[in-house]
């Protein structure tokens, strides 16, 4: 008599919700708020009629991605037991006129990576590649993420 295994429930992951909400200043200002968290007054863009020198949605964009690669890296390094010594990155969002409407084409980053002497840049670069991979934030947009390190060892 031939038994069968009874099938496996499908593993189960939690949902997560997150709230914000956006009150109007005048002109193209307003505030940004989340319960608990410090509010961020905001604008649009110089470039579309805002104002110079305040955060804009443009700039969260591209921040939200650079800082979501930083926080995955940070836990696949932490992990593999990764002896970081300093990470620091620069990002550039581009935003371009495709097909009549304005969308992000590319998000570069470009992290500078310090690790001690006992990790090679193979198995930095390797973590880099699999935060990249694993970024909630990257993967849920269109925009092609790119990631260009600069590993020192020390």
């Amino acid at each position: 008599m031939e038994t069968t295994t009874p099938p496996q429930p499908a593993k189960k992951f939690k949902v997560f919700t997150y709230h914000t909400s956006v009150d109007w200043k005048s002109d193209r200002q307003g505030f940004l708020n989340s319960e608990g968290k410090p509010t961020i007054e905001m604008s649009s863009p110089p470039e579309f009629k805002g104002v110079p020198g305040m955060w804009t949605p443009e700039d969260l964009f591209v921040a939200s991605v650079e800082y979501c690669q930083l926080s995955t890296f940070l836990s696949f390094g932490g992990r593999k037991g990764m002896p970081l010594l300093s990470y620091k990155s620069k990002a550039e969002g581009v935003l371009e006129n495709v097909d009549g409407k304005y969308r992000f084409t590319a998000i570069t980053i470009k992290p500078e990576i310090v690790v001690e002497k006992s990790w090679t840049k193979e198995q930095v670069e390797e973590v880099v590649h699999q935060a990249h991979d694993n970024c909630l934030i990257g993967n849920s947009m269109t925009t092609n993420v790119i990631v260009e390190p600069t590993i020192i060892l020390q």
